[in-house]
């Protein structure tokens, strides 16, 4: 029989981890408020390599309280600094991540984990040309409750209008569901949820559908282009968004997106 605190402690194994050398060499780890936006970016994009100034448009403190953060998360070995004239580009030490590669489970709270999932094939299903997922807000953080909405921020190709309203109708739908924190069929991982995804969806909007601890989301969606992030990548809440966001869908056109909105004029 598992206990809750055996089952915490394989969950917590699923998500992403860095490894912190010991003992700690700066012990302001903890103090700074830009630590965790600057980490959970730079794990969701290890690829990335950013300045301190883009960086601090992830976090809600001034680019020198930032710099401050950097200099004690580099302290203790969770990011690689490298020096480019006065700037610092700074990345995530790949060495120490441990990142699984279904993102659904970096989500911190498990029984979002299945709605999430199926809300995001609804959305491959739905909106035409997918460019980008990224789940972001309350579920994101680890923070839901029973009246958060599960926001997901989708990049689409283009027909900016069409997709947005193709999005409202499929919130409306999603609402009407009754998901489950777990379907026993796909063992809620990922290469069996796709291989049995449109035996699920019916089972999911049969009349008689029933689930056991199913609830009802409500979904929240904001719907881009990447031609409508170009016109006003100033005003995109970068650390809303991507500081603690989840990308569970990803290609060249998001990394292209990310990087308009980090880049600082």
């Amino acid at each position: 029989m598992r206990t809750k605190s055996s089952e915490s402690e394989a969950n917590d194994a699923e998500r992403a981890s860095l490894g912190l050398p010991v003992p700690i060499r700066d012990s302001d780890l903890f103090k700074h408020t830009a630590s965790a936006p600057i980490l959970n970016f730079l794990v969701d994009n290890p690829e990335f390599e950013l300045s301190v100034r883009q960086l601090s448009r992830l976090t809600p403190v001034s680019d020198r309280a930032t710099a401050d953060a950097v200099d004690v998360l580099a302290a203790n070995g969770l990011i690689d600094v490298r020096h480019e004239g006065n700037a610092r580009q700074v990345r995530i030490d790949r060495s120490r991540l441990q990142d699984p590669e279904d993102p659904i489970e970096r989500i911190p709270q498990v029984p979002y984990r299945t709605p999430v999932r199926v809300i995001a094939q609804y959305v491959r299903d739905e909106l035409a040309d997918v460019l980008g997922i990224v789940l972001f807000g309350s579920v994101a953080r680890g923070e839901a409750d029973r009246r958060s909405d599960i926001d997901l921020w989708v990049l689409v190709g283009d027909d900016l209008l069409e997709q947005r309203n193709a999005a409202n109708r499929l919130a409306r739908h999603l609402e009407g569901l009754q998901i489950p924190p777990a379907i026993a069929l796909a063992e809620a991982r990922d290469e069996d949820f796709e291989a049995h995804w449109e035996e699920i969806r019916a089972r999911l909007e049969a009349d008689d559908a029933e689930w056991a601890s199913a609830e009802r989301h409500s979904v929240e969606f904001v719907v881009e282009t990447p031609e409508s992030i170009r016109q006003q990548s100033t005003r995109v809440d970068a650390g809303q968004l991507f500081g603690s966001g989840i990308t569970l869908h990803d290609s060249e056109a998001l990394t292209a997106v990310k990087r308009e909105v980090l880049r600082h004029e």
